[in-house]
């Protein structure tokens, strides 16, 4: 019953594209975005730099907190009763960026005379997704052909570099030449003075002296995870020194409340990102954060004690852990021994720093620039 519905309301989203598509192509930027932390510093360098320039914005309002801050003419959060406005969006603006799966390009073809961009949510991937997931399996054969016409309506796709690349072809089903290296854009602040504020706000915050910080950061499950159990184990670290925050996906809300001092379940109102400025440690899992934080060459470890349960779903990648050079254990004992070793963190920092120069193809902390002028032929 669900599929029909889904059907019926593609077929009335690809009846109202084409008639919108009769319309002229206005010079405007259209920003859908799911999370938009990876699309926000294109908006901000347009508003900065080209101040003529139209920008809309079609968000979620699960994972976008302030949409204000874009400061775009218009702001639509996200519903599929206002598919006619969509669809005229989609049919005539020139620019058009997106983070995330967006189904009604399964039957909106680019239009000549447009762009579209796909800013993708991860520098990188752990896990099997796309076609490549064990979901990707079980649906029919349509709901598969309709994936892979979204997929083939992307546009550019934009990646950190080729090793990136090569990662996103099989579960998009793309060819080399639609990724372009330029770079992941929510990581360029940490490479100029933009960051200083945020990271002095958040010392100010949790630092402490003679303490150091481990940021503990799971992915997403589809099933209940382990997170609560983790958190308990991680607390015996504090009676070590160090200072424990806790920042849950966004899809995930914690079920539990902890008391204990140097304890933080960090919120919202700071990304990933700024919380990795402060991290002398970082515990992950099947995350993709590390694609990232290896810019920031900070120690790595991914604990994975529910390991054979997310080997089926969705699927982690052949080789895990690799491509990314960091240990990855399912007892805590390990983790405990590699976070206590001076010697360990110091290897792992180096191997961080090693690994950045391999997935990043061009010099980090430019990639909105470099998107800029690729795409506006103009320098900001």
């Amino acid at each position: 019953m669900r599929e029909s519905i889904v059907q019926i309301y593609l077929l009335l989203f690809r009846i109202f594209y084409r008639i919108f598509c009769l319309l002229p192509v206005k010079p405007v930027t259209l920003f859908w975005v799911t999370y938009g932390d990876n699309v926000k510093p294109i908006n901000d360098a347009l508003l900065t730099g080209f101040p003529k320039e139209k920008r809309y914005l079609i968000y979620d309002r699960k994972f976008v907190k302030y949409p204000e801050s874009w400061s775009t003419e218009r702001i639509l959060p996200y519903r599929r009763l206002r598919f006619i406005r969509l669809a005229y969006l989609l049919a005539t603006s020139k620019h058009v960026f997106i983070d995330n799966y967006i189904g009604e390009f399964s039957v909106a073809p680019i239009r000549k005379g447009t762009q579209r961009v796909q800013l993708w949510h991860a520098a990188g991937t752990l896990k099997k997704f796309g076609l490549t997931s064990a979901r990707s399996l079980i649906v029919s054969k349509p709901i598969l052909q309709r994936f892979k016409r979204v997929y083939q309506r992307y546009g550019d796709f934009i990646v950190p570099g080729e090793s990136c690349a090569e990662q996103f072809m099989a579960p998009h089903d793309l060819p080399k030449s639609v990724f372009k290296s330029f770079g992941v854009p929510r990581t360029d602040y940490w490479f100029n003075e933009q960051h200083e504020s945020i990271k002095e706000e958040l010392q100010s915050a949790y630092a402490r002296e003679n303490r150091r910080i481990l940021l503990y950061a799971p992915t997403y499950r589809e099933y209940n995870g382990m997170e609560g159990q983790t958190v308990r184990q991680l607390e015996q670290l504090t009676d070590r020194g160090w200072t424990i925050l806790v920042k849950l996906h966004p899809t995930v809300r914690t079920m539990f409340t902890h008391q204990k001092t140097h304890v933080h379940f960090v919120t919202d109102e700071f990304s990933i990102n700024d919380y990795l400025l402060i991290t002398d440690v970082l515990v992950t899992d099947y995350s993709s954060i590390p694609f990232e934080s290896c810019l920031l060459g900070i120690p790595t470890i991914l604990y994975t004690p529910d390991l054979d349960t997310y080997r089926q779903i969705p699927g982690i990648v052949d080789s895990y852990p690799d491509p990314l050079p960091v240990m990855s254990t399912t007892q805590f004992d390990g983790v405990l021994n590699w976070i206590d070793s001076d010697t360990a963190l110091q290897e792992s920092r180096r191997a961080m720093e090693q690994f950045k120069t391999l997935w990043y193809t061009e010099q980090p902390g430019q990639a909105t620039s470099r998107i800029i002028h690729h795409y506006y032929h103009k320098p900001i």
